[in-house]
């Protein structure tokens, strides 16, 4: 189980993610480079996007629209190679 999209979900808490890893007998080097992988382009886009308010609210709404977008692709793109 990767780690990498998990801790951004607000549903989801971090405690859970990793309890889950431990039951899947994920191995520490595999967990901590799923965890800095999935957070660093978090936190290099709340960096950048955050030295001005404006900015701030402005990417949020377009990362959060893109997500979306994708999430939606691939939810549909899952669906039909499960029928294939």
């Amino acid at each position: 189980m990767g780690r990498g999209y998990c801790p951004h979900l607000p549903i989801i808490s971090n405690d859970a993610v990793s309890f889950v890893a431990g039951l899947a007998r994920m191995g520490y080097l595999k967990f901590l480079i799923a965890t800095t992988g999935g957070i660093l382009p978090l936190i290099a886009l709340l960096a950048y996007l955050g030295e001005e308010n404006d900015r701030l609210k402005s990417g949020l709404l377009w990362v959060s629209g893109v997500s979306l977008v994708l999430f939606g692709w691939y939810v549909w793109w899952d669906k039909r190679r499960q029928k294939a």
